[in-house]
């Protein structure tokens, strides 16, 4: 399943997340952030909210600076 992207950002679209998701996935991110140091656009699996699982293709900023591109349920 396919989540609808929104139109946004510098790369033309970021992903719509609820405030919940944001923070447990940016939390993720930043625990692990060893791992994503640097630019560049990565994907990160995790379960969402939802008890679902999905990946989450974000652009990397910086530590705690990330705009979330979209995500897919696996």
């Amino acid at each position: 399943m396919r989540v609808k992207s929104i139109d946004t950002d510098s790369l033309g679209y970021t992903c719509a997340l609820t405030k919940e998701e944001y923070a447990k996935i940016v939390s993720e991110i930043n625990t692990n952030y060893k791992k994503y140091e640097g630019r560049g656009i990565f994907v990160h699996r995790s379960v969402g909210p939802d008890n679902r699982y999905y990946l989450y293709f974000f652009e990397n900023r910086g530590f705690d600076d990330y705009i979330f591109l979209d995500k897919f349920e696996f």
